[in-house]
């Protein structure tokens, strides 16, 4: 199989589930993540695990075609930018995050544009 269709599949079943648990529940995931910023071990081996998810899919897939894969490698760089960021400098992604746990609006609005990217994915990913 591809490896764009494959994570196009992978990163689109991913991020539509993720937004349904947001719009179902928008407090509770706000709870949660607001649990994670007020816990500085935890955090520091999500960082971990973000970043060797990073490095692995940016190995995997740093094709700068123009057309649907880019979403792919964007996304790679920005969960390997991710997880640097939260190895090194935990604070800026805690300040980031407070912003998403200050605003409803910010938090739906994340919620759509995951929802986007993945019915975008999902349908690149299983087109034949």
């Amino acid at each position: 199989m591809d490896v764009s269709k494959f994570l196009a599949k992978a990163l689109g079943i991913y991020l539509l589930i993720v937004t349904l648990a947001m719009l179902l529940n928008m407090h509770q995931f706000m709870v949660n993540v607001n649990g994670l910023i007020n816990n500085a071990p935890l955090m520091f081996v999500t960082g971990f695990f973000t970043l060797i998810l990073g490095v692995l899919a940016v190995l995997s897939h740093n094709i700068w075609e123009m057309n649907w894969r880019i979403i792919i490698t964007i996304i790679s760089w920005l969960t390997l930018i991710k997880g640097i960021s939260l190895i090194i400098y935990p604070d800026f992604i805690d300040k980031a995050s407070l912003l998403f746990l200050h605003s409803y609006s910010i938090s739906y609005a994340a919620a759509v544009i995951d929802g986007i990217l993945g019915i975008v994915l999902c349908y690149f990913g299983f087109k034949k």
